[in-house]
């Protein structure tokens, strides 16, 4: 039997990255024994940073799909992002970033 979770289909082209709300809409109204993490395709780790920030599931598609830890793949982001912080209205990003490494650090 083929994964049918998001994370299988968006990796695999066949769901785009915004779609992921249409399946956590499908988790809620299933009487599904999973969480929803599992549901997804996610790992714990990968779920915290999306449920932080909506924004972050081209990060975790990126990290996924070029077989990096998580972590590097968020921390090289964040180190791009505060090089264009100063010209840009990314700083509510760089905060959700940083919380975010800062709380992995305590696992």
């Amino acid at each position: 039997m083929s994964d049918s979770s998001f994370m299988s289909l968006a990796l695999s082209g066949r769901v785009l990255a915004d779609e992921i709300e249409d399946f956590l809409e499908i988790w809620h109204k299933s009487d599904s024994e999973q969480e929803a993490h599992e549901f997804l395709g996610m790992t714990f780790e990968e779920y915290s940073l999306w449920a932080s920030d909506a924004d972050m599931i081209d990060i975790i598609l990126t990290a996924r799909h070029n077989h990096r830890p998580l972590k590097e793949a968020v921390n090289d982001n964040l180190q791009y992002q505060e090089r264009i912080a100063a010209r840009s209205d990314e700083a509510g990003k760089l905060a959700i970033l940083a919380r975010w490494i800062a709380a992995q650090r305590d696992r």
